[in-house]
């Protein structure tokens, strides 16, 4: 039963990306529109894709256009998703879903960390004198 449930999210999230890679058709309702979302990837080695991507594309595009409420719409093979071109982020999300609508994803905080190893390597390789 689970597998089932698996596949037929896949085709749903299938059958909603249109001709451009990774972008989604989501329906929107009170007040209606139609967007085609894509999500900025947080890295090439992590990647959100599928019925993940649709999740925060809906959130973000229902919060952001103050819709009652957003879906993942079917497109048929061949057709276009006819719609309003939107990029959401990882940040958008969490401010989607937290009451306050701040954000504790910190944009390059692996890329700070890892500078401060490299400066800290740095000093005690050179035996303290460039610290």
């Amino acid at each position: 039963m689970m597998r089932l449930l698996v596949l037929v999210a896949a085709v749903g999230a299938a059958v909603a990306v249109s001709a451009k890679a990774g972008e989604l058709c989501v329906a929107c309702d009170e007040p209606s529109a139609t967007y085609r979302c894509s999500i900025e990837q947080p890295s090439e080695k992590y990647q959100l894709k599928g019925a993940l991507a649709g999740e925060v594309c809906s959130k973000v595009l229902a919060k952001k256009g103050a819709h009652q409420k957003c879906h993942i719409a079917e497109v048929p093979e061949g057709a276009a998703c006819e719609g309003a071109e939107r990029v959401v982020t990882i940040t958008d999300y969490q401010r989607a879903v937290s009451d306050s609508g701040e954000s504790t994803y910190e944009v390059g905080a692996l890329e700070i960390a890892r500078r401060n190893v490299h400066d800290t390597w740095l000093c005690v390789t050179s035996i303290f004198k460039d610290c």
